[in-house]
Order: C-alpha cells, then structure tokens, then sequence
C-alpha cells in the first residue's frame, strides 16, 4: 500500500501544523489546574488533540498529562508515542526558538525535530491511512507525551489508566531503527559544609541551569578574594582562555567577583563535542588555592566527573559491549550556597555490564569522602533482538521506502521505548545527519519531515494490518 502521493498532497497542512506547534513554548513550569507541567504544556497537548479531533480522531486527554488520538478497531493496539514538553531555549539562537520560522527549507524552533515535528508527522501519517480506508486488525494510538525531559510522569499516568500498546515505535531516535538503549542513572551527592575557607579564593555560592536532563549552558560563580588572587584572577582568566578557549567572563564588585561560565553543550549524549559551562569553570577554580575546608573538599571529590574526558574511566569503570555501548560519565548540575553543596552526574551504562556492582563501586566511594549520595532516577538498558517482529517489520518498512539496506542502531540516549515492552525508537533522525535537538537553531529539515511521514504511514499499517 502506497500512501505517498496523498502525504504530498498534506505538505502544506503538515508542515504549518508543526510550525503552528512549534510557536507554543512547552517547557515545564509550576502546575495549575488540569495543567500539571504548565500552562505552555497543556496548550500544546490541547492543539494536538484538536487537529487529531479535527481529523476526525476519538481522541482522550487523561487530565492534562497525557493523550492520544485513536483510529480503528480491535483487540491489540499499535502504540506510537513521542513528546510535546521541549527543553528550555537557552540562548544563541541566528532565529528566535518559538516562532517556527522557515529558512534554507529548515523548520526552526525548540522542539521542532525533539519531538515536534516526527509526532505531527505520525499524526499525518495515520491521516493517510484512515483517508484511504485500508483494512486494519488492530487499532492504532498517536499517544502524545508531555513530560518526556523530565521524570516520564505521563507515562506513569498512562499506565495507570490504559492498557499499554501491544507493539509500536518511538519517533524520537534515529533510522533505520534502534534496537539497543543505554542504561541511564542520575545521581545527587551533597554535603553540608561549614565556612573555614584558608584559601585564596572563597568560594560563596555556584549555580546552574536546573534540569537535571541536560548538560547547562551557563554556571554563575560568585566569589570572595584575598591577596594576591585580587591581581591575579583576570590575568589567569586570559591565558586560561587563550589556551583552552573557553567561554568565560568575570564581574567586579569592590572584593567580589561573578564568574559566568557559558558553554555550547547540548544534551549528555554529545557533550564531548562541545564545552561543558560546570567542567571549564571547576579547571578555571583549580589554578587557585582554595584551602583546605568543606567546599574545596566537594570540588575535589566531583571534578573527576567534570573533565573532558568523559568515558568511565573517572569513576575507575571501563567496559565496551557487543552493542558498542560504553561508559560515559557526565557532571549535569553543580549548586553550592552558604551551608550546602550538591552536585549531580549523569551514568550511562552499557547493556551487558552489571548495574549493582557499579552502585555499590560509586556509594563506597563516596562514603569513603564523607558525600551523600541518593539515586534520583534509573532507567534499565533496552535490547530489542533484531529478528523479532518489531524491528524486522521496522526495519523492512525504512529499506523499502528509502531504497536502502540500513542495519539496527545502538545509541546512548533513551526514549519512552524503554516504558513498554515491546517498542523501539523509530527516527527522525536519518543516517549521517547533524543533530540539532537541544541546541541552539534546533531545526527539522522540510523534506526530511515528509519522508519521515511517509515511514511512518508505512510502519503503521505493516504494523497493524
């Protein structure tokens, strides 16, 4: 069955549904009624369900935390699930993040390829197949997700309330399909300090950008100097960034200075291509003396999580699997204030190793330096066997509608596929290209964004006919 020329004939509707959707600034905020993640989620939940409606959709809305919009009849059910929720802008964007301009036949804006626009490309495509009245044996679900860069909330939400989909796809990957996700761990150490800086620089309180599922684009360091530290600081500063070409500024008022660290660092799975705001300015802090007290004690024990070496060997674990999947340790938040001082790090772990011996490596290490650590959140490996259904149907579905013979992905990221049993990240993303998504000038290529429509409708019916 050939969807295509009726997908063609959709462009102009697609491409304005995910502008329209892209305008809507879905960042997580304070919860209001039948809003639990903002009002900005919300608008953009209730615009998907309106097209879906307006598509003549039954669509549901489970109190403002999830959706979805459903089409046929039967007893299993293919699920395809991706997100409205967005990460926050940040800043350096060449076009403004929420007005989903058109450049260079790019659609611009946060959200636009994470997850924007393949899930209105989902929508369009079960459009296709319901216009064409194909027969069907099971029903289908564009669930619509709005707390995928947070804690997955929604999905807890989902689960509780409706059974899970029988097989599907995630469209917040890569093609031809990804088989394997990295274990992911996200980890707090903190440690209450006592002011008896000797140094030459009191450190007096650090913050960063606060989510926790990024790496920040910005730290602010205010600071109290002595002696000669008051002469040195900015020399120091021009050479540090003349060899290591940062990206830091300093501000003075009378003996305290603000030092603000920026960084072009996107989300933990590209890190070691770009600076990391935590990892330059904690070097920075290294050239100084900063005495022996409960603060520089801190900074010692994470700066090993801080470097540009990002592999496991920082926490002494080196491990490759079959999968091609390795350690990789990131420092993702770094706040310190008058009393406390917290720290959180990122672990992505391979499939094959062993989840506990490395817990039990990391909580003896940091009760050997007198550090609380509490485990914030965990998400298990995922390996789904390239000879079962799902990825052989997804897989045949790619090659056959871009003429190629693509092979299973393995990638250090994680999407809602790890959620279910039996889903797999299906796209958007296409072999060799640039990631845009959490970074400045986010984009999604137009005609990228029709062949994506075109999978999916294909995937959708091989799936559920």
């Amino acid at each position: 069955m050939n969807f295509n020329e009726y997908i063609h004939s959709m462009k102009p509707d697609i491409v304005k549904s995910v502008q329209d959707m892209v305008r809507i600034r879905s960042v997580k905020d304070e919860p209001k009624d039948d809003a639990p993640f903002g009002e900005g989620i919300n608008r953009a939940l209730m615009y998907a369900l309106d097209i879906a409606a307006s598509m003549g959709f039954k669509t549901k809305n489970l109190n403002g935390y999830i959706g979805y919009a459903e089409y046929g009849q039967g007893e299993e059910t293919v699920g395809i699930i991706g997100h409205l929720d967005v990460v926050h802008e940040g800043s350096g964007w060449t076009y403004p993040p929420f007005t989903g301009e058109i450049h260079a036949d790019r659609i611009y804006g946060r959200g636009a390829i994470d997850d924007k626009g393949p899930i209105i490309a989902a929508l369009y495509a079960l459009k296709a197949i319901k216009d064409s009245a194909v027969s069907l044996s099971k029903k289908i679900r564009i669930i619509f997700g709005t707390d995928e860069e947070n804690g997955w909330e929604d999905i807890k939400k989902y689960l509780e309330q409706e059974k899970a989909p029988d097989i599907g796809f995630v469209p917040d990957g890569f093609f031809p399909a990804v088989n394997s996700e990295i274990g992911s761990i996200d980890i707090e150490f903190s440690k209450e300090i006592a002011r008896k800086s000797k140094g030459m620089i009191e450190i007096k309180s650090i913050k960063c950008d606060d989510n926790v599922n990024t790496i920040p684009n910005e730290c602010t360091c205010e600071l109290k100097l002595k002696g000669m530290a008051k002469y040195m600081l900015k020399d120091i500063l021009e050479l540090y960034d003349e060899t290591k070409k940062t990206n830091m500024i300093i501000n003075e008022i009378v003996d305290m200075y603000t030092i603000i660290s920026k960084s072009n660092a996107s989300n933990n799975k590209d890190v070691s291509m770009s600076k990391n705001a935590i990892g330059q300015l904690i070097e920075f802090l290294a050239q100084f003396s900063l005495g022996q007290n409960d603060v520089s004690d801190f900074i010692k024990y994470i700066s090993k999580f801080s470097t540009s070496e990002n592999s496991g060997k920082k926490v002494h674990i080196e491990y490759a699997d079959s999968h091609n999947l390795n350690y990789t340790v990131y420092l993702t938040g770094l706040y310190i204030d008058e009393d406390t001082a917290k720290a959180v790090i990122n672990i992505r772990y391979p499939i094959e190793s062993s989840y506990d011996k490395l817990m039990e490596f990391i909580t003896n290490d940091a009760a050997s330096k007198k550090v609380n650590m509490d485990i914030l959140r965990h998400r298990a490996p995922l390996y789904i066997p390239e000879d079962s259904i799902l990825i052989s149907t997804l897989l045949n579905t790619y090659n056959s509608v871009v003429g190629e013979e693509g092979s299973v992905v393995s990638v250090n990221g994680q999407t809602y596929a790890k959620a279910f049993n039996n889903m797999a990240a299906f796209g958007p993303l296409f072999p060799g290209e640039i990631k845009t998504s959490h970074k400045p000038d986010e984009s999604m290529d137009i005609d990228n964004l029709i062949k994506c429509t075109e999978i999916y409708s294909q995937a959708i019916y091989q799936l559920a006919k």
